[in-house]
């Protein structure tokens, strides 16, 4: 879902709708995970999570800056980081090695934090 969408929050209740009933559908052994931009509501997709034919809900940064995209995570139980956007923000060619491992190390932890709630 655009998060720049004026309608965000109806077209997540649908699709979550949707992947409800699909889901349903699914017999024994069949197993998804689902790749799916933050939601606008904490938790809103705990029924996903929880779903028993669901392996892993991830969660796409979706164009927010890093530090949105972790404290929205945070928020968002047992959905975890799919964030290579997000990872690589504020990286450079022009960063010294030690910078540029520093600013990876700091991403990777913060990602990380916000993908163990």
């Amino acid at each position: 879902v655009d998060i720049n969408s004026s309608t965000k929050a109806e077209a997540e209740a649908i699709l979550k709708t949707e992947i409800l009933a699909e889901l349903n559908k699914l017999t024994e052994g069949q197993e998804v995970m689902l790749k799916l931009t933050l939601p606008n509501t904490d938790n809103f997709y705990a029924e996903l999570v929880a779903h028993p034919r669901v392996v892993r809900v991830v969660a796409l940064s979706g164009g927010y800056s890093r530090e949105d995209s972790n404290a929205k995570l945070a928020q968002n139980k047992g959905v975890i980081a799919s964030f290579s956007r997000a990872l690589t923000e504020g990286l450079s060619a022009k960063q010294s090695e030690a910078e540029f491992n520093k600013m990876l190390d700091d991403t990777i932890e913060g990602i990380y934090r916000a993908s163990i709630t």
